[in-house]
């Protein structure tokens, strides 16, 4: 565009403005190579700040040595004569970099030729920087086109990073990049250029992660430059913030001169918010306080971190609410440089880490109160902390430890549900039984002897045994008193069974439930366990019910909780449900993105025990897109490991039935598709079984399970179901029809690759009942609809073969994907108009388009169909 503009009449001159580091120099300097190929002469200069002492000093490279020219009157002229007679016939472009930079003479030279049009001109300045009055006046006046370059936003600092690394990059990755960087591209190609420099930004198990910031002397000097010069009292002002930003201004002003802060805000390199009824300062770009962070030597930092605790303030963390401020000066007062022996400061502190998620924090003020004398409460969140760390074997070592010191009912109740939680992770279930069973023979109050109810019940779930799971959860919430919450444990352990078993409105009335009774709980260790287990039982009721289009929204939106705090284990869980939710709604290469990112992360550390139903589901979207190798790969994984759960067993069948299928072995794959649907029946996942049994129908066994999937239909709850028994009678009968309306009902549910499946199979009834334009329409049908998932490959698609286009309907295709009209191409190919849309009618239904618009896309991504 900007070449467009410089080979016009008018204007002459263009402006790029921007802040540092949004590619204004690189945008000029692109422009100026477009033009220079178009056979214009070109010309750089680059204005500084000692140049700009000098007249004409930054564009003295450019013009002749001024021989007798006095007074700056003398000087301009011979400078614009210089310019005006440098092109050879061709009217020059001088690109000039920071241009705001400029001396008087020098403005004055590029605002005379921009005027004039003797020469175009191409300039960068930095917003918010004072611009000369000639500058400004450039397009103000019409002169010149100011084109003002913003940040990235999220999805295109999201594009880039991912076309720069190839790959998955894990989300937590991307949003923090985009943090970091405010989407300012220099600084981020110098964090993708630094992470991989230093390791910290590495690609494992096929997701590339970021553990952060390595400061390093190339990038400390970039923000060095765009911090400018600094006096020793304002770098001392910028250290003070950036090592507890935000800062209430009037806690700064206690320590900081306040006009040294008022200049750095005239700068730009703080900012200051008003809200929520108080001030409060912080850098004004997140890299500046990293780099600022790295750079202040430790001794300094210790003084500023003493500074900042030295009467205990609440205002150094802010306008945060209490808890926030809590936990910023527990942190602050455990990086000073003199030990800290208030224990109960600490353990509230590591309570309260541990409640946002940050375990690593919360591990270090729990290990510092414990040397302070702390109690129980200390020991208890140390144990949180090392089991979302997955350091199993330290919480049985430290559980010894802490046994002594938990003399009430409810801190022995809340010992033994860390325990087992840990062991449950561990997949020693038995062993996690015994420690419950023991705590609830222990204790004699009501409220915890519920809980671990609860518990018991949330272990007998991932032991398969669901009915349990909703008895004992039935069971501890019958014992709560009238508005009480009841205990989280067993509304997630009536949620997950009921979620299973078909339930679905139950299901999810238990795990809202739930959520309301976490909200009463206190911080500590048990809620983000349990909101986890409350998530995943609300995502299978709606995925099991086939309420698609609630199961994504709810995914997303999950995710998006998951994003806003620090990064934890939590992080994969929300990945999963993504990916479980993609692979429901048929997007099966969507599904793989998400679900290779949460096993990623779940395999160092899996504290909710959700890596096997992670790499069955994995597998599963594998072998419907055709990878047979991945997914043979990742079940002779899930065969050799011992960390599963016999609940998610007949998804991880599931897969195995579907590499079967798609490695040419369907009638082994309907074997052990039958095998999950009996296992998930002797564990009363009614839901787990209807699936299962419907997989039999998409390998073309209907006949099979009709009758039990009539049975299952009549008891379980949600359409789906519902439609699984209608697929299997209209299969088995052959009916072309009645396949139709599967189809339709699947495709209303948002079930794209169930609706493409039955559309095959309709498509291959009709064609064996000899109705040619009903097989047509269902294989357009079909061919869109798998279109929309991806590259699948499973048997019903298969079996229903490409639709090739003849040699005349390819010719007719490709002059209008040209753009002709039907009387052109008739002329083209001396064929009548009528015989051109009879062509057309029939590529369109080969092609399962409806308009010329769609040609392009569709002939591009099935070579195979011209």
């Amino acid at each position: 565009m900007i070449a467009e503009i410089l080979n016009g009449d008018q204007p002459r001159c263009v402006v790029i403005a921007g802040g540092a580091g949004v590619g204004k120099t690189r945008l000029a300097r692109e422009a100026l190579a477009e033009v220079q190929d178009r056979g214009r002469p070109t010309r750089w200069a680059a204005a500084t700040v000692a140049a700009s002492a000098i007249p004409l000093g930054a564009l003295a490279h450019l013009l002749p040595a001024a021989e007798g020219a006095s007074g700056p009157l003398a000087l301009l002229q011979g400078a614009l004569s210089a310019l005006g007679n440098g092109g050879c016939g061709e009217r020059m472009v001088v690109g000039i970099d920071d241009a705001h930079l400029l001396d008087d003479l020098s403005v004055a030279l590029v605002h005379q030729v921009a005027l004039v049009g003797t020469v175009a001109v191409v300039l960068t300045a930095r917003t918010g920087e004072q611009t000369p009055g000639g500058l400004a006046a450039l397009w103000k006046d019409g002169v010149a086109t100011r084109i003002e370059l913003t940040p990235l936003g999220r999805a295109d600092t999201d594009e880039l990073v991912q076309a720069v690394l190839g790959g998955i990059v894990d989300a937590r990755t991307t949003q923090r990049l985009w943090e970091v960087s405010r989407g300012n591209p220099l600084y981020l190609r110098e964090l993708i250029a630094n992470g991989r420099a230093t390791g910290s930004l590495r690609c494992r198990d096929g997701v590339w992660h970021w553990d952060g910031i390595s400061v390093t002397s190339r990038l400390s000097a970039i923000v060095r430059e765009h911090l400018g010069e600094l006096d020793p009292a304002q770098r001392e002002v910028l250290e003070v913030i950036a090592a507890a930003e935000p800062l209430a201004m009037d806690r700064l002003l206690g320590l900081v001169p306040p006009t040294t802060v008022a200049a750095l805000e005239r700068r730009r390199l703080v900012s200051v918010d008003r809200e929520r009824g108080c001030t409060e300062v912080r850098l004004a770009h997140p890299l500046h306080a990293e780099v600022i962070r790295a750079l202040t030597p430790e001794t300094a930092a210790r003084r500023l971190r003493r500074r900042l605790t030295a009467d205990g303030n609440p205002s150094v963390a802010g306008c945060r609410p209490p808890d926030s401020r809590l936990l910023r000066a527990g942190e602050l007062a455990l990086d000073g440089d003199e030990p800290v022996a208030d224990a109960r400061q600490l353990t509230d502190a590591a309570v309260q880490a541990g409640a946002a998620f940050e375990h690593d924090l919360a591990d270090r003020l729990a290990r510092a109160a414990i040397a302070a004398g702390a109690g129980f409460p200390a020991y208890s969140a140390l144990l949180d902390a090392l089991h979302w760390q997955g350091r199993a074997a330290e919480v049985e070592q430290l559980a010894a430890a802490a046994a002594p010191l938990a003399r009430r009912d409810d801190e022995r109740a809340q010992l033994a549900g860390l325990r087992a939680r840990t062991l449950l992770c561990e997949h020693d279930v038995a062993a996690a039984d015994v420690i419950v069973a023991e705590a609830e023979a222990a204790v004699s109050a009501e409220g915890p002897h519920l809980e671990l109810i609860g518990i018991r019940g949330l272990l007998a779930f991932f032991e398969g045994r669901c009915a349990q799971a909703v008895e004992l959860g039935t069971r501890a919430l019958a014992g709560i008193g009238d508005n009480a919450p009841g205990p989280p444990q067993a509304w997630a352990a009536l949620a997950a069974g009921l979620a299973v078993g078909g339930r679905c409105a139950a299901a999810l009335g238990a795990a809202r439930s739930g959520r309301d009774a976490l909200m009463h709980a206190t911080a500590g260790p048990a809620p983000a366990f349990t909101r986890l287990v409350l998530a995943t039982a609300e995502l299978l009721a709606l995925s099991l019910a086939g309420k698609i289009g609630e199961l994504e929204h709810r995914a997303a939106e999950l995710h998006r909780d998951a994003m806003r705090g620090p990064a934890w284990a939590g992080d994969a869980v929300a990945a999963l449900h993504m990916g479980c939710a993609a692979l429901a709604a048929g997007r099966a290469p969507a599904a793989v993105r998400w679900l290779t990112e949460a096993g990623a992360g779940l395999r160092p550390r899996d504290p909710v025990g959700m890596q096997h139903l992670c790499t069955a589901q994995l597998a599963q979207a594998h072998a419907v897109l055709g990878d047979t190798e991945a997914t043979g790969r990742l079940l002779a994984g899930l065969d050799t490991c011992q960390r599963r759960f016999t609940v998610f067993e007949p998804h991880a069948l599931l897969a195995k039935a579907w590499h079967l299928a798609a490695d040419g072995h369907p009638a082994r794959a309907v074997e052990v598709a039958l095998q999950a649907a009996a296992v998930a029946a002797d564990g009363s996942q009614w839901a787990v079984e209807a699936r299962a049994r419907h997989a039999v129908v998409r390998l073309g066994r209907a006949a099979e399970v009709a009758g039990r999937l009539r049975e299952l239909a009549e008891s379980i709850e949600g359409e789906l179901v519902q439609v699984y028994s209608a697929h299997a009678h209209a299969a088995a009968a052959h009916a072309g029809g009645g396949l139709d309306e599967v189809a339709a009902r699947f495709a209303s549910l948002r079930a794209s690759l169930l609706a493409a499946e039955a559309a095959g199979q309709a498509a291959a009834a009709h064609q064996q009942a000899g109705d040619r334009r009903r097989a047509a329409a269902a294989t357009a049908r079909a061919t869109a609809l798998a279109r929309a998932c991806g590259t699948v490959r499973t048997p019903a698609l298969a079996a229903l073969g490409p639709s090739r286009l003849t040699s005349r309907e390819s010719e007719v295709a490709a002059l209008a994907r040209a753009g002709l009209h039907n009387r052109a191409i008739a002329d083209s190919l001396v064929l009548s108009v009528r015989t051109v849309e009879a062509h057309l009618a029939n590529v369109y239904a080969k092609l399962g388009i409806n308009t010329r618009a769609q040609l392009r896309d569709a002939l591009s991504s099935d070579s195979s169909l011209a």
